[in-house]
């Protein structure tokens, strides 16, 4: 084995007793160049190397090598290994000369530069003596072009069956001294029975209340650009900004960019909220709680990287830090796509009935109305676009057109909007990028229905709304400076027996925040960065200059924070503040987040908490905030939090874990070395590990491509298939890799008859054998735990040596010098084989 040849460097110095230290030296010359006196260094070496091209391996070779040069032994061999060139004779030529080693080239830290490549006038390679590794290179004109893309779909699904079941739990609440104890919890599952690129889906929940409900149920295919689904379904091709897509019972049929791999990116539109006082905020889906967070006080952006996309309205509540309800509001919200690929059609069409989501109804009901969809849109320049929708119930019709115009610093999307009823709308969305500054607006509005929805009825449109917003950020004094504004009409329900409003504080319709952020000194461990800032909410105005001292080093990160107030709705206008964050980094092989953090004002304090575990088995999240009041002697806990597990299984295997949500995953089945954690590098980034005898999840996001490999995480040495497996992932699919891996420990000695060594004489351990070489030094690989590291007697034709001395470490064993002379040989009868 490669690894075991390499390792001979650091251990054939234990190989022979102190009594023949002088053949010892001279095996050591032979075998690892390090010679008798030191007098010998420069000797040419001949040994196996790891061949790698594009920083993945491609074979491994034998080489000869002198501290200037590198010369390969067998050039037909590495001319099969090497990549398609326009000139393979030239190449050829090259490998059978000696070539510069060009080792001061070799990479040892992340922040090292001008490392690891070069660029060769034909071909040429770096050699890394500590990992016996070669990198080789082509020069730009022998290498033939090829297309960025040579197919813009994917390939076909490496998973045949396959059954995904994910679980994920969030839950949010409070328990005060002030106010009655709250809570809310939901229970997530997502079910996909894959049949390659097409599935059945299901998507169901279940509430802390009791209450169940099936939300999606469908057939779905998603393949090639193309994609359709059929039953209870969530449209996800809507081209509307104002016309929310309903879930329905009918089907759907659509152009789509999941399976093309030159995807772009989608934009969400930004949801913010004042917060008086600290608290917490939800965001809630259907009556579902998809999100929520600990936000300071202020005018905040929350964050939307986890919803869905499409078009849909979210509800936002907002509380203090004693649970009291501060504001509820509903808000329009979108991720829209943008321009479609040159010269191609984006498309959808849907159909069917609106569904009602009901508590009480396990499936939702049926509204007594048909809904009818279809959107296209189209790349009419390379930077310009457009596209037209229309929409209709059995008595309301609208049509919208729109389109988008990108330049290096311009970005405009208008559309406008009209229904059948007289009601008009339109959106407009501007970016300005310069060098200097940076300047985003938006404005939508759609007029209010003359003769509004009854309740439980399903509405094109909805209600009307009104929003504005704009953002400027520049950078300023060697820092940041930015100002928002946004405008919008709010939505609030005093109505509602769970949600009862505190009546002293309404949700603010304007909002106009300015912050400056800038770094005041910085060091490779320290920083210290300063904040002002103002806010503004209907004229209720909150002043804030806040300083941070931070320290960081390879597990910790601790932070000192300084805040004073003006405008405060609690008074409590200076904070002092600590942080104190943990992560494991390579330490272990799940990844651990614990961060601690503090503060304290006059009258009250808070401690909190965040733990983040992600492990084979699954994920765990959990938020605690205490906070505790000498003015009103009142206390209360906050506590929020998510978990995520998997169950799935293919036609022969069944596993459970993976450290993510996701709806597709790779089942890596380790046999061998049981217990033994490795890492799986999924495109040459870590995204989990497996353990040995047992199968492992790595979970994975759908429709892509990757290449997995396996990378032992203990030290030694692993016989095992070391190549790159590639798979395609649709949703639902569970790609199975299979490895065989075998602890290897190294065995070296020296056989001698007397004091000579004994040459070119083959031995065997157990099924082990090796041949010597001119100083009498063998070297093998066995297959065995680290921890019996005791070899048994070596045989020599018909006879046995018992071995005396054994010294060992943790994956190799030195038996020292074997003396023939003591051989027990079979014949009539045993002798000692004393004479040569």
């Amino acid at each position: 084995m490669k690894r075991a040849i390499a390792a001979t460097l650091l251990t054939l110095c234990c190989c022979a007793t102190n009594s023949y230290g002088a053949a010892a030296s001279a095996a050591f010359t032979l075998d690892t160049a390090a010679p008798d006196g030191f007098a010998d260094l420069t000797e040419p070496q001949q040994l196996v190397a790891d061949l790698y091209y594009g920083n993945r391996q491609i074979g491994a070779t034998m080489v000869e090598i002198d501290p200037h040069s590198l010369r390969f032994l067998d050039p037909d061999a590495v001319r099969v290994l090497l990549p398609d060139t326009l000139d393979p004779e030239a190449v050829y030529a090259l490998l059978q000369q000696a070539l510069p080693r060009n080792s001061d080239r070799v990479c040892f830290s992340r922040q090292q530069r001008n490392c690891g490549f070069i660029t060769p006038d034909s071909f040429g390679l770096i050699y890394d003596d500590s990992r016996y590794r070669v990198d080789l290179f082509f020069a730009p004109e022998l290498l033939p072009q090829k297309a960025a893309i040579d197919n813009p779909y994917l390939p076909d699904a490496s998973s045949g069956f396959s059954f995904v079941q994910n679980l994920t739990g969030t839950w949010s609440g409070v328990r005060s001294s002030d106010v009655p104890n709250s809570e809310s919890a939901s229970l997530f599952g997502q079910s996909i029975l894959s049949f390659g690129e097409s599935g059945l889906h299901s998507q169901w929940s279940v509430t802390d209340g009791g209450d169940s409900q099936v939300s999606q149920l469908h057939w779905a295919r998603d393949y090639q650009g193309r994609a359709y689904s059929a039953g209870l379904i969530q449209p996800q091709g809507s081209f509307s900004g104002f016309v929310p897509s309903p879930t329905l019972y009918g089907a759907e049929y659509r152009s789509s960019s999941n399976s093309r791999t030159d995807n772009r990116y989608n934009q969400g539109a930004p949801l913010e909220i004042n917060m008086p006082v600290r608290g917490r905020v939800e965001i809630h889906k259907d009556g579902r709680l998809v999100h929520s967070e600990l936000l300071e006080a202020g005018n905040q952006l929350l964050d939307t990287s986890s919803l869905p996309g499409g078009a849909y309205e979210v509800e936002i509540k907002s509380f203090d830090e004693s649970g009291r309800p501060l504001v509820q509001y509903t808000e329009f919200f979108a991720k829209d796509s943008l321009l479609p690929p040159p010269g191609e059609w984006r498309w959808a069409v849907q159909a069917g009935q609106p569904a009602q989501l009901n508590r009480e109804e396990i499936l939702p009901e049926r509204h007594d109305d048909y809904f009818f969809q279809a959107g296209a849109a189209r790349r009419l320049f390379d930077d310009t676009g457009l596209f037209a929708n229309i929409a209709a119930t059995e008595d309301e019709q609208a049509f919208e057109l729109g389109g988008r115009w990108i330049s290096e610093y311009l970005e405009l999307s208008p559309s406008l909007i009209h229904s059948g009823d007289g009601r008009s709308g339109h959106r407009l969305f501007a970016s300005l990028n310069t060098p200097l500054f940076n300047l985003s607006a938006s404005e939508t509005r759609l007029e209010n229905d003359a003769q509004p929805t009854e309740y439980n009825e399903f509405s094109l449109l909805g209600r009307g709304f009104r929003q504005r917003s704009a953002n400027l950020s520049s950078a300023l004094f060697g820092g940041r400076l930015a100002l928002r504004y946004s405008q919008r009409d709010r939505n609030l329900y005093f109505e509602s027996a769970e949600f009862a409003l505190d009546t002293a504080i309404s949700g603010a319709d304007t909002l106009t925040t300015l912050e400056f952020r800038r770094d005041f000194f910085r060091n490779r461990h320290w920083r210290g960065e300063m904040t002002l800032s103002h806010s503004d909410a209907d004229g209720e105005q909150l002043t804030s200059a806040t300083f941070n001292f931070r320290f960081r080093d390879h597990h910790w990160d601790h932070r000192a924070s300084v805040r004073t107030d003006s405008g405060r709705g609690d008074n409590q206008n200076t904070r002092l503040g600590f942080h104190s964050g943990w992560r494991d980094a390579d330490l272990w092989a799940p990844e651990v987040d614990q961060q601690f953090s503090g503060e304290s004002t006059r009258d009250e304090y808070y401690l909190g908490s965040q733990t983040r575990i992600a492990g084979r088995r699954g994920y765990l999240s959990s938020t605690l905030g205490y906070r505790n009041s000498s003015i009103d002697e009142q206390s209360s806990l906050n506590y929020l939090g998510s978990f995520s597990t998997n169950l799935m299984t293919t036609e022969e295997s069944f596993a459970w874990g993976g450290e993510r949500s996701l709806t597709s995953a790779v089942m890596v089945d380790i046999t061998g070395s049981e217990d033994e954690e490795f890492e799986i590098l999924v495109n040459g980034v870590r995204r989990g590990y497996a353990r040995g005898g047992d199968r492992s999840l790595i979970n994975l996001p759908a429709f892509q491509s990757y290449d997995i490999q396996l990378r032992p995480l203990a030290a030694g040495f692993y016989d095992y298939r070391e190549i790159q497996e590639t798979v395609t992932l649709y949703p639902g699919n569970v790609a199975a890799t299979e490895y065989e891996i075998q602890p290897v420990i190294l065995v070296i000695g020296r056989i001698v008859r007397g004091d000579q060594p004994v040459t070119a004489t083959k031995i065997s351990i157990g099924e082990y054998a090796a041949v010597t070489d001119e100083f009498g030094i063998f070297q093998m690989e066995m297959h065995a735990n680290p921890q019996t590291l005791n070899a048994p007697a070596v045989r020599w034709g018909d006879c046995l040596v018992d071995i005396v001395e054994q010294t060992s470490g943790e994956h190799w064993l030195n038996l020292g010098d074997i003396n023939l002379a003591a051989a027990r040989c079979e014949g009539n009868q045993l002798v000692h084989a004393a004479k040569q």
